[in-house]
């Protein structure tokens, strides 16, 4: 009798666990991001400033490393989900210190610019997709860690457009 009773207590507590609502359908919300391998190296930068004007797209970023500002951005005329080959003034990284550009890099002309859009959800303003963005030195003495060209692979981003 014992025996049974466990029996039917753990096929009921089975019966009602298999049929409890599941959430499939719940995904996770991840924070805005910008990350990409910059010359080589894991590199993110947190997106501020982000903006939709009109039908173009400014994704930027800025962040503080031992007292020097890098800034980080670039904008697409968007006009749908895919790919955008980025013109050397639609893409900018700067270093600033004390309000004055240490180094200041352009688009490459000699390497392609992308940008893939996967994700844009427009009653929330968010986009996301991929880049890889070659720049090259315009300005500045460079010093340790400010080369004279800079790769961003396998770019990844995730964004919240303000008005």
């Amino acid at each position: 009798m014992k025996k049974c009773l466990l029996s039917f207590f753990y096929a009921t507590l089975l019966l009602l666990n298999s049929c409890a609502k599941k959430k499939c359908c719940d995904f996770p919300v991840y924070k805005d991001f910008i990350l990409a391998d910059k010359n080589g190296a894991a590199w993110n930068i947190p997106p501020s400033n982000s903006a939709i004007k009109q039908d173009t797209f400014i994704v930027s970023g800025s962040n503080i490393i031992a007292g020097t500002e890098e800034r980080f951005g670039f904008k697409i005329r968007f006009d749908g989900l895919g790919y955008y080959e980025l013109k050397s003034n639609e893409a900018y990284y700067t270093f600033v210190k004390n309000n004055l550009t240490v180094s200041s890099y352009k688009l490459s002309l000699t390497q392609g610019s992308t940008i893939a859009v996967f994700g844009a959800n427009e009653k929330d303003k968010i986009i996301q997709g991929f880049f890889e963005l070659h720049f090259t030195r315009m300005t500045g003495a460079g010093g340790p860690g400010q080369p004279d060209s800079i790769r961003f692979l396998n770019g990844k981003f995730k964004v919240r457009l303000q008005n």
